[in-house]
C-alpha cells in the first residue's frame, strides 16, 4: 500500500492583520517537525502543499532541512484543493443570518478578539450552521464544494503515484479533517469536531490503495511533545 502523510501548517499569527504567515512558534514547530524526519530516517516520493503561505512555508523548512543534510527530496507541488476553506467569507455571510435567529450574539461579538472563550462559543455556531448547508448563500464558498474539492485533490494524487509511494501533503485542519470523513464516512458535524481538534505541525496518515483509504495515524504530536514545552503546542 501506499501512504499519505498530512501535516498541518506551524501555528499562523491568530490576531494579526497577516494571519497567513507562520508566527515564530510556527517556525519552531516547522522546524521540529523536519528535524524529526530527518532523524527517523523518512523519505517521501513526492511532496505536496496547499498555496497559502502558512502552508508552503511549513513545506519549506522541511525541504530545506533535507537539502542541508544532503538527503534528496522532490520539490513540492503546490494545489489550491488543499488550501483551507475561507473562515473570513464564511464568517462575512454567516454571521448576519446568525444575527437573525439569534439577537443575543451581538453582545458577545465586541468581546471577541479579547475573549477566546466566546471568539470559540460564537466561531463553532457559525461553522456548526454553515456545515449543515442549510445557510449556503449565493456567491459564497458552501461546505459541500470544499469538500469535493479536497476529494478530488487526493483523488488525483492516489491516481498519479504508483503502489508503494509516499506522499507528504502540508495543509490545514479543514482539508485534514475533511480526509479523516472520507477514510472513516463521518458526518458533517463529526468531521468539523475533529478539525477543531487538529494541532499544528501534527501529522495524520493514510494508507491507501486502489480500493480507498485507511486512516492509520492522527494528529500526531509526538514530536513536539519531546520538546517538553506546552508553548510549542498549539491549535491556531
Amino acid at each position: 500500500m501506499s501512504e499519505l502523510y498530512f501535516v498541518r501548517h506551524g501555528q499562523a499569527s491568530f490576531g494579526d492583520k497577516d494571519y497567513d504567515r507562520l508566527s515564530p512558534t510556527g517556525i519552531k514547530q516547522a522546524q521540529i517537525l523536519a528535524r524529526h524526519m530527518l532523524c527517523t530516517g523518512q523519505s517521501f516520493d513526492a511532496v505536496y502543499s496547499g498555496t497559502l503561505f502558512r502552508q508552503k512555508n511549513t513545506a519549506k523548512e522541511l525541504i530545506g532541512s533535507f537539502k542541508a543534510s544532503g538527503r534528496s527530496i522532490p520539490e513540492p507541488v503546490e494545489s489550491g484543493d488543499f488550501d483551507e476553506y475561507d473562515s473570513l467569507m464564511v464568517w462575512k455571510t454567516q454571521i448576519p443570518l446568525l444575527l437573525k435567529d439569534e439577537p443575543s450574539v451581538s453582545d458577545d461579538l465586541s468581546k471577541i478578539r479579547s475573549d477566546k472563550r466566546i471568539f470559540q462559543m460564537i466561531f463553532e455556531k457559525v461553522m456548526r450552521r454553515w456545515v449543515s448547508g442549510d445557510f449556503d448563500q449565493p456567491g459564497s464558498p458552501s461546505w459541500s464544494d470544499f469538500k469535493n474539492r479536497v476529494e478530488k485533490g487526493i483523488t488525483g494524487i492516489m491516481e498519479r503515484h504508483g503502489a508503494g509511494r509516499k506522499i507528504i501533503i502540508f495543509t490545514s485542519g479543514g482539508p485534514i479533517s475533511a480526509a479523516v470523513q472520507q477514510a472513516l464516512g463521518l458526518s458533517d458535524n463529526k468531521t468539523i469536531e475533529i478539525s477543531w481538534q487538529i494541532m499544528n505541525a501534527s501529522v495524520t496518515r493514510f494508507k491507501y490503495n486502489s480500493s480507498g483509504m485507511a486512516l492509520s495515524v492522527f494528529n500526531d504530536i509526538t514530536h513536539i511533545e519531546i520538546e517538553n514545552d506546552k508553548n510549542l503546542i498549539t491549535y491556531r
